[in-house]
C-alpha cells in the first residue's frame, strides 16, 4: 500500500488533532450526553468531569502527535489507522485512571478502561475520520494545482518534514551522507552547487530510487546519467568519474558495481 501523503506528517495537521479531538469530545459529551454518561460520571459535577477528561485527551494527543511529527515514520493508510487506534488506547488509559482513582468508582480498573475505550472510540471516530478525509482532499487539490512538469522534480524535506529544496533529477550529480546530514551536489547554470540537508540516507532512499538515482556506496547516491567512466585505482578500488569538472570521484563498492556498470553499457 502507498505511503501516506506528506501532508499527514506536517505540523499543522498534528496541531489540528491536538485541538479538534478534545474540543469535539467536550462539545459532543456536553450536548448529547451519550452512553448514559450523566449517570456514570455524576450529574452534579458532570461538566467538571467532562472538562478534566477533555484536558486529559489534549495532553495525551499532544504527546503522541509530537512523537509522530518528530519520528521519521513511513506509514501507509493501514498503519496510520493503527496509530490512531493506539492514540485512543493511550487516552483511555489515563481517562480510566481518573475515573478509577479520582471518582472512586466501585469497579476494577480494567472495567473502567473498557468503558473509557467505549466512550472515546465511538465519539472520536468522527473527528478522526473528518481530519483524515480533509487532509486527503487537501493533498489531492494541491496535486491538481501543480503544473504537469512539477512531478518531474525531486522535493527534499528535512527531518521535520519541512520542504527545503526542489530540484530536477537530471541536475543532481550525487548525494553523500555524513552523520545526520546529506549533501546534495547538483548542477545549476553551469556551476556545481552543494545543498546541505538535515536528513538521512534512509529518509531519502525511496525518493532517490523513484527518480533514477542509484546507490553506489553505503554513503553515496549517484546519477548514472552523469557518470563518464568507471576506473579502478592501484589498490583495486573503483571510482566513478562524472562529466562535471571539479567534482570528486565517487567510490563504488562491489555490492553496487554490477548494477551501475550495466546501466553504463
Amino acid at each position: 500500500m502507498n505511503v501516506l501523503p506528506r501532508i499527514f506528517s506536517r505540523f499543522i495537521p498534528q496541531l489540528l488533532h491536538m485541538l479538534v479531538l478534545p474540543i469535539f469530545f467536550f462539545a459532543f459529551m456536553l450536548i448529547y450526553h451519550p452512553f448514559d454518561a450523566v449517570s456514570y460520571l455524576g450529574s452534579s459535577w458532570y461538566g467538571v468531569h467532562i472538562t478534566i477528561t477533555s484536558c486529559i485527551i489534549l495532553v495525551s494527543v499532544g504527546i503522541l502527535r509530537l512523537l509522530y511529527y518528530y519520528l521519521p515514520l513511513k506509514l501507509n493508510y493501514t498503519l496510520y489507522v493503527f496509530w490512531c487506534i493506539l492514540e485512543i488506547i493511550f487516552m483511555a488509559f489515563f481517562v480510566a485512571l481518573y475515573i478509577w482513582l479520582v471518582l472512586g468508582k466501585p469497579m476494577a480498573y480494567f472495567e473502567a478502561l473498557a468503558t473509557s475505550l467505549q466512550y472515546l472510540g465511538l465519539t472520536l471516530v468522527f473527528p478522526y475520520s473528518i481530519l483524515a478525509l480533509s487532509m486527503r482532499i487537501t493533498d489531492y487539490s494541491q496535486k491538481e494545482q501543480e503544473p504537469e512538469h512539477s512531478s518531474q522534480r525531486m522535493r527534499f524535506y528535512d527531518e521535520r518534514h519541512n520542504l527545503k529544496i526542489v530540484l530536477p533529477p537530471s541536475s543532481i550529480l550525487y548525494i553523500t551522507a555524513e552523520e545526520n546530514y546529506v549533501s546534495i551536489f547538483y548542477s545549476e547554470n553551469g556551476k556545481v552547487r552543494n545543498y546541505v540537508l538535515r536528513s538521512s540516507m534512509k529518509a531519502i532512499d525511496e525518493l532517490c530510487q523513484d527518480n533514477g538515482l542509484l546507490r553506489c556506496h553505503r554513503s553515496y547516491y549517484i546519477n548514472p546519467s552523469h557518470v563518464k567512466v568507471l576506473r579502478k585505482d592501484k589498490e583495486g578500488v573503483v571510482y566513478a568519474e562524472l562529466d562535471e569538472k571539479d567534482v570528486m570521484h565517487i567510490p563504488v563498492t562491489k555490492k553496487y558495481y554490477d548494477r551501475l556498470s550495466d546501466l553504463l553499457m
